[in-house]
């Protein structure tokens, strides 16, 4: 035993020291966009001369999107703007030009045999608004004529 214990302390056994690869470091990426709910994106986003009037009534069709939304007629009456006729959700209403539809804001500028028409409001991520032209295009059915016109 007494030998083990020489060999032992006389035969050192050198470890290389380990190497550790240096970290790097995590920086997160710069968010391109702005935070959503900052008040003061909120606050800039309310002025200037599109904004949107939140204190209007809202009409029935601005609960469908566009997408929901058929034009599917139209009636003109001499001496007055054309009215039209959009299907929605099995019900069909009657729109004029400056009513309201869609989810984006958007108000009818015209109507014409083909399309209606659209002005929406759109909100970009500095909480500038801008306008975005859209239409509804006519889609008649085979049943019924897609325009009436009538001389009253």
């Amino acid at each position: 035993m007494q030998n083990t214990s020489q060999q032992a302390k006389s035969k050192p056994i050198n470890h290389k020291q380990a190497e550790l690869n240096a970290q790097t470091q995590y920086t997160p990426p710069v968010q391109p966009q702005m935070n959503i709910f900052n008040p003061a994106r909120l606050k800039a986003g309310l002025q200037g001369n599109n904004i949107p009037d939140l204190n209007r009534p809202r009409q029935i069709l601005e609960n469908y999107s566009l997408d929901e939304l058929r034009y599917v007629g139209l009636i003109k009456t001499a001496g007055k703007a054309p009215s039209a006729f959009i299907s929605a959700n099995g019900h069909v209403y009657t729109v004029n030009p400056g009513n309201y539809l869609g989810q984006n804001y958007g108000r009818i500028t015209a109507i014409t045999p083909d399309e209606i028409v659209i002005l929406e409001l759109v909100e970009d991520t500095y909480g500038n608004w801008s306008g975005r032209r859209a239409s509804l295009p006519l889609q008649a059915t085979d049943n019924a004529p897609a325009e009436t016109a009538s001389q009253n």
